[in-house]
Order: structure tokens, then C-alpha cells, then sequence
């Protein structure tokens, strides 16, 4: 099981929709607070979108290594950004 930091558990909503379900399942893939997140979809194109969703892979598929390498890549650009604006 992926150890997530507090500050990312603490942001896990519970109870929510469909859509907070979504929301945190890329919160604890990717290991970023609501923040974070909100931080990186306010900046990211939509090809860096592309990126993060395709990580995720299907229901056919599971993502490929460099699909998700490039992914994390992108996750960690995105946070030099953030942390440098915080």
C-alpha cells in the first residue's frame, strides 16, 4: 500500500461524488494535496492533463512505465512551480 503524506491524507474527502472520487483518486496516485492539485490543473494545458489521466490507465488497460514516469515527471515540474509561488 502507497504511504501517503498527512497533509494529503487529511484532504481525502469522504462521503463525496463521483467527482471527489476521481479527485482523490489522483490526489493519492500522484501523492499532492488539494492545493497541489488545484495548483496544477489551473496551470496545466490540456495536453499535461492528457498526461495525467492517461497514468491512470483503462478498465481494459493498465498504464504503461513510461506513460507513468512521464506523468511523475510532469508532478514534480508542476510542484517546483508551486512551491516556488508559495
Amino acid at each position: 500500500m502507497k504511504i501517503l503524506r498527512p497533509e494529503v491524507e487529511s484532504s481525502i474527502v469522504h462521503g463525496g461524488g463521483l467527482y471527489d472520487l476521481f479527485d482523490n483518486l489522483i490526489k493519492m496516485l500522484y501523492n499532492i494535496t488539494d492545493q497541489e492539485y488545484n495548483f496544477i490543473l489551473e496551470i496545466a494545458t490540456e495536453e499535461e492533463i492528457e498526461v495525467f489521466v492517461s497514468a491512470l490507465g483503462s478498465m481494459e488497460t493498465s498504464s504503461t512505465f513510461s506513460q507513468r514516469r512521464r506523468a511523475l515527471e510532469l508532478r514534480n515540474k508542476m510542484l517546483i512551480k508551486f512551491n516556488k509561488e508559495k
